[in-house]
């Protein structure tokens, strides 16, 4: 039977929930305002609060009413199958309208699945009821429902819209049940957070007014305007006072206003409160949440590292009252019982005692060290009881009761002990709680820790040698009470001589030490004291010359032995070695320290030690020392392991001049006596180039000619540091010394040669040295300077004089070869000495260097017997060819009309300059003279220069050349004393610096050329 549909309308009134409300009269208006009946709207226009009908008499309800009544009771079953039929047909519809009023019904009956069931249906998230009312979100929110809220915020609702009285869903989510996780929410899609109602009040104001301080510490973050008033002109901080929770209020906003600190947030409320002694503040604060919000907005000032406030707070707590213990200010007992309401507050939990690496007890155990240190009993006896405190844990190398024992509070070890504290903990490095009071001197808390627990005899020797390096007298003794320290005292005799404190020295040797005995490093103490200025650097007694005297003169008064015990170093020896005080010096020779003693494996006397330590130590040694040690009777003579003695003229020379050598040779130092290199005082100054030494020996009388065992001589010696040291040549070189040969060849000017040193040669020749001298490789020095010679000017000066001193007439034939490369090269001023200083014109093989000229195309004729005139041709060298044809520095190569000539003008077509090529033609146009050819032909027959000199004199003249002016001789001299080319040669030489010489060199070369002609034409 069909229903018919009733004609009368279903009218369903909206009504906000009932709350209750809190009006305060004249103050502030009523936050929780009951909304009136409204009805809902399609697209948020307004519509009649009936429902569509059936316009029959029956009182058959819609399906839209059947729809809003199953979202009301939750009838999931007839919803779906209402929500199904609307597809039906026109007798199932369903309006938008009765959509939008079901979805607010279940939002206010907080039925989660059913609102997301009826937006996916249409239903509108941002529909208003009656007079533009509420929406789902406002009703949502104000009933507390975050999940629903959550939904329809991602749906789209409008999380700033707004009621009749013009409440935002953010004021509406504060309530007095608590709202952080709504707040959260709402701010995290951007709610205005400084709106205002109809009444001046906004969302900070109310939670002030229900007392969420979680709310309040939220809105405030989220950057709520504080200054803010309300309609009757009051602030949020005026409610604050009225309600009595002004300091947390305060708390909260100057949180804010600080910046953010490194690690966690330490200027937050909570530390705030509790740095300023608020104690009801503290307990307030620590009744909230207190948490940092799950979605935070991009302007909100929060640091991620805030999740630990308590733990931070109770740790600055903590390092407040160490710190004002510290600056000796009492106690403030408000900090003790805020550090109370802390550890109350759930950091001291069971779940960190199950793990060592809480970092909770890791805190509260830090905080425990930090007490102790800071000496706060009180504070220490309160940690010490929390069921999470590790007493003996380990942080920063100690724990508490190593920080106990050091700082020497008896009372708070007893207590630590009391409390489970380990005495027999011990650090990486071994120590323990006892080895902290022994070398602090804290002698009453030792003996409670020894009372608990005594070490093992290792452990025990190891805090003796703590209590000796820190000077501790009175533990050393109470050690000496529980243990037997002559076992052991000999080992620590250095430790105990390098604290420079005599009563600890006296205190082992009573015990058992023998003070000749070995110490740690295998020495003797008093050897031990004497290598304090060198080998110990962190030793007080290094820092202080009186403190090392008295040490030393207590040790030999107590029978330290002052000579040599084997197989150590002599007490005098190593006093020199480490350049000590002379007064200590002064005090072994009192006490009977033999001078003369040789001290060393080596063989040193005290005196040879003074000298030998300029080769190892580069300080200066005490002058004062030698002069002691010859007054005591050294003996000057009395040789080293390899028979030095103490006259080691540069070594003197560094200590202290020439005054310490007048005093050895006064002692009756022996000048010529040798080390086992066969060096005498004379050879050793001229090694170390002291010139000023070798005229006080030659004053002496020294032996000028003494070698060593290698056969070298003063001269020799003074290269030995390298260049020769030229006053020092000046005064060892003469004829005799300067031709001296070793077994290899080399002589001083070789070896000057080969260090390339001008003024070391010059020196050589003055003195008579013989430039023709060979090595066994038959080298001179000229052979030696040519051979490095390329282009270096440095070179020059020291050829020229060798040539001068007639190098030439013994340089080998091979040596010419770099000769006639400098004609190549241009190098006119030694052309020059070549020919006016006695040097044979002759051919050379050139073949090997001719590729570095790039001069192809001359026939290897030429480079086989390459002449000086085919050398400077070959160079484009006119002026140098000029000059040698001038001087008839000629070959039979080079006279007119010989093939070589002819072979060599091809070879330059085309590779010379014009210049050249004209005076070639112009030498080769013009026949040459018989005196000239009769000259060539001679020079070549009295051979290669070596030996030459001394063939042209023995060369007999004939009768007809005895007459004083034969018509001819006359007539010969003429003709080779001014050839026809000298003028023109002259005139093409520009004017160089050189210029008055190259005329005189010239001249002097044509004149010499000249009576070697007169001999050569007689023969």
């Amino acid at each position: 039977m069909k229903k018919t549909e009733s004609n009368s309308q279903v009218h369903i009134k909206c009504h906000a929930q009932n709350r209750p409300s809190s009006s305060h009269q004249n103050n502030s208006a009523n936050l929780s305002q009951r909304t009136a009946p409204v009805s809902f709207s399609q697209n948020t226009q307004e519509v009649d609060t009936a429902c569509p009908s059936n316009t029959s008499n029956s009182q058959v309800p819609t399906a839209g009413e059947k729809l809003i009544m199953a979202a009301k009771t939750g009838d999931l079953s007839a919803l779906d199958r209402l929500l199904q039929q609307q597809q039906g047909g026109s007798e199932h519809f369903i309006s938008q309208a009765h959509l939008n009023v079901s979805l607010l019904e279940v939002c206010r009956q907080g039925r989660k699945f059913i609102v997301q069931k009826l937006v996916r249906s249409g239903a509108e998230v941002n529909v208003r009821g009656y007079k533009r009312c509420t929406t789902p979100l406002h009703i949502a929110v104000e009933q507390g429902f975050v999940d629903i809220a959550a939904f329809l915020l991602s749906r789209g609702a409008d999380v700033n819209a707004r009621d009749r009285h013009e409440n935002s869903v953010l004021i509406l989510a504060v309530n007095r049940a608590g709202s952080s996780d709504m707040l959260n929410l709402l701010l995290a899609y951007k709610a205005k957070v400084n709106h205002k109602n109809s009444q001046g009040v906004t969302a900070l104001m109310k939670a002030v007014e229900v007392m969420d301080i979680d709310a309040v510490k939220i809105l405030i973050l989220a950057g709520s305007n504080l200054e803010q008033k309300n309609k009757f002109g009051k602030t949020a901080r005026c409610i604050a006072v009225k309600l009595g929770i002004a300091d947390v209020f305060d708390s909260l906003h100057k949180a804010r206003d600080q910046p953010l600190c490194y690690s966690s947030h330490p200027e937050c409320a909570l530390y705030k409160a509790a740095l300023n002694n608020q104690v009801e503040a503290v307990k307030i604060l620590l009744d909230c949440r207190y948490l940092q919000p799950n979605v935070q907005r991009e302007d909100l000032r929060v640091s991620k590292a805030n999740q630990n406030i308590k733990k931070d707070t109770l740790r600055n707590l903590i390092q407040s009252i160490c710190s004002d213990a510290k600056d000796n200010k009492d106690l403030d007992g408000a900090k003790l019982e805020l550090v109370k309401i802390l550890l109350g507050s759930g950091i001291d939990d069971e779940r960190a005692k199950r793990s060592y690496n809480c970092p909770n007890k890791k805190l509260l155990s830090s905080a425990l060290i930090d007490a102790t240190e800071s000496g706060v009993i009180e504070l220490v006896e309160l940690l010490c009881k929390l069921k999470n405190i590790e007493i003996n844990f380990i942080i920063n190398g100690s724990s508490a009761l190593m920080r106990a024992a050091e700082i020497g509070r008896l009372d708070i070890v007893k207590l630590l002990l009391n409390f489970g504290a380990d005495p027999r903990k011990e650090i990486y490095g071994g120590e323990m709680a006892l080895t902290y009071a022994l070398k602090n001197g804290h002698i009453r808390c030792a003996d409670v820790l020894l009372q608990n627990h005594k070490p093992s005899k290792q452990k025990l020797q190891e805090m003796a040698k703590v209590a000796v390096q820190e000077k501790q007298l009175e533990s050393l003794e109470l050690l000496a009470s529980h243990c037997n320290i002559d076992e052991f005292s000999q080992s620590l005799m250095e430790e105990g001589i390098l604290t420079g404190d005599s009563r600890i020295v006296q205190f082992l040797i009573d015990h058992g030490a023998d003070i000749n005995g070995t110490c740690g490093t295998s020495c003797p103490a008093l050897l031990i004291a004497l290598q304090i200025g060198r080998s110990y650097y962190n030793s007080p007694l290094r820092r202080n010359d009186s403190d090392l005297r008295d040490m030393i003169k207590f040790l030999v008064e107590s029978g330290a032995s002052v000579n040599r015990v084997h197989p150590n170093k002599s007490p005098l020896i190593v006093a020199i070695e480490n350049n000590c005080n002379l007064d200590v010096l002064l005090s072994l020779l009192k006490h009977g320290a033999d001078v003369n003693e040789i001290g060393d494996d080596e063989g040193n006397t005290p005196l040879t030690a003074v000298f030998a330590r300029y080769s190892t130590r580069f300080s200066n040694i005490n002058p004062s020392f030698e002069k002691a040690l010859l007054k005591a009777g050294a003996d000057p003579n009395k040789g080293h392991s390899d028979r030095k003695t103490a006259f080691h003229p540069s070594r003197c020379m560094f200590i202290g001049g020439l005054e310490i050598i007048e005093r050895l040779i006064d002692a009756g130092a022996d000048l010529e006596a040798r080390n086992s290199d066969g060096m005498t005082p004379l050879l050793l100054a001229a090694r170390e180039q002291q010139p000023e030494v070798i005229k006080l020996l030659k004053k002496y009388g020294v032996n000028m000619k003494a070698v060593d065992n290698d056969g070298k001589n003063a001269v020799f010696q003074t290269f030995e540091r390298g260049h020769g040291h030229h006053e020092t040549l000046q005064l060892v070189a003469d004829k005799d010394q300067v031709n001296m040969q070793m077994p290899d060849g080399l002589t001083p000017l070789i070896l000057a040669a080969k260090k390339h040193d001008e003024n070391a040669i010059e020196i050589f020749l003055k003195a008579g040295a013989d430039p023709h001298k060979k090595n066994n490789n038959q080298e001179t020095a000229l052979s030696i300077l040519l051979d490095r010679y390329f282009h270096r000017l440095e070179f020059m000066a020291g050829l020229k004089m060798l040539i001068r001193h007639g190098a030439l007439l013994s340089l080998p034939k091979y040596g010419c070869v770099n000769l006639y490369r400098m004609i190549i090269c241009n190098e006119r001023k030694l052309v020059q000495l070549m020919v006016t200083h006695g040097m044979a014109p002759m051919c050379v093989d050139y073949t090997g260097l001719k590729n570095s000229l790039s001069m192809e195309g001359i026939s290897d004729s030429v480079w086989r017997n390459l002449s000086p005139l085919a050398a400077a041709l070959v160079g484009n060298r006119k002026i140098i060819a000029r000059y040698l044809v001038a001087n008839w520095f000629l070959t039979p190569v080079d006279l007119v009309g010989s093939d070589q000539l002819k072979n060599l003008k091809v070879g330059l077509q085309g590779k010379c300059t014009s210049e050249v090529e004209t005076f070639l033609d112009e030498y080769m146009s013009q026949p040459m003279s018989l005196v000239q050819l009769s000259f060539v032909a001679v020079s070549a027959q009295l051979g290669e220069t070596i030996g030459r000199e001394e063939r042209v004199r023995k060369t007999p003249l004939p009768t007809i050349l005895q007459d004083s002016s034969p018509p001819q001789l006359n007539e010969f001299r003429s003709e080779v004393s001014s050839p026809p080319q000298l003028n023109e040669f002259r005139s093409e030489v520009s004017s160089p610096p050189q210029l008055n010489e190259f005329r005189s060199e010239v001249e002097t070369g044509a004149a010499r050329r000249l009576d070697e002609a007169v001999l050569c034409m007689a023969t």
